[in-house]
């Protein structure tokens, strides 16, 4: 028994998470997540600009578009670097905040989002896609069809539920 938890204890992280053993005291070395973290499995094109139907959240806390990219866009991100203001999934805000992703999860039926920003806190998206609308908004370059997309989106607390958004090509 002492044997196991010396075992154990021996293969601990003496480091806290999101440091580096190199660096200075005081510093943080952020480390990309564990591939875990990131998962996609899209077999259709889900690449665009999701945008809420109606106002979701206020201030610079208003949501603006829920931006996916290309599978390879993904691919790249779960292998790393994941370093610059981009990712393949991200959500923006009224204030210029670009929330990048902690952890994600993307199929053709959903979307799982949870990042953090420094103005913002939490920020959360539980999303299904409806494979129908999409198909339909890309044949159509997004002009007037139904939502592409509904769910809840959570900003530092707050939560909006039911929120609907359109697909397009480009940016609002």
């Amino acid at each position: 028994m002492a044997l196991i938890a010396a075992l154990a204890l021996a293969g601990c992280d003496l480091f806290e998470p999101g440091t580096s053993e190199n660096a200075e005291p005081g510093e943080r070395s952020v480390a990309p997540a564990p591939d875990s973290a990131f998962r996609h499995s899209q077999s259709e094109d889900l690449s665009g600009f999701y945008t809420p139907v109606g106002e979701t959240g206020e201030g610079e806390g208003r949501l603006l578009l829920v931006f996916i990219g290309q599978p390879a866009d993904f691919e790249a991100w779960e292998k790393g670097p994941r370093e610059g203001g981009f990712a393949p999934i991200l959500l923006e805000f009224a204030g210029g905040e670009r929330v990048l992703p902690d952890r994600y999860e993307v199929t053709d039926e959903r979307v799982r989002f949870s990042g953090t920003s420094e103005d913002l806190g939490r920020v959360t998206l539980e999303a299904r896609l409806d494979g129908g609308a999409l198909a339909l908004a890309r044949r159509n370059l997004g002009t007037d069809e139904e939502p592409a997309m509904e769910g809840t989106v959570t900003v530092g607390g707050r939560t909006h539920g039911g929120v609907k958004f359109a697909w397009s090509m480009g940016g609002g």
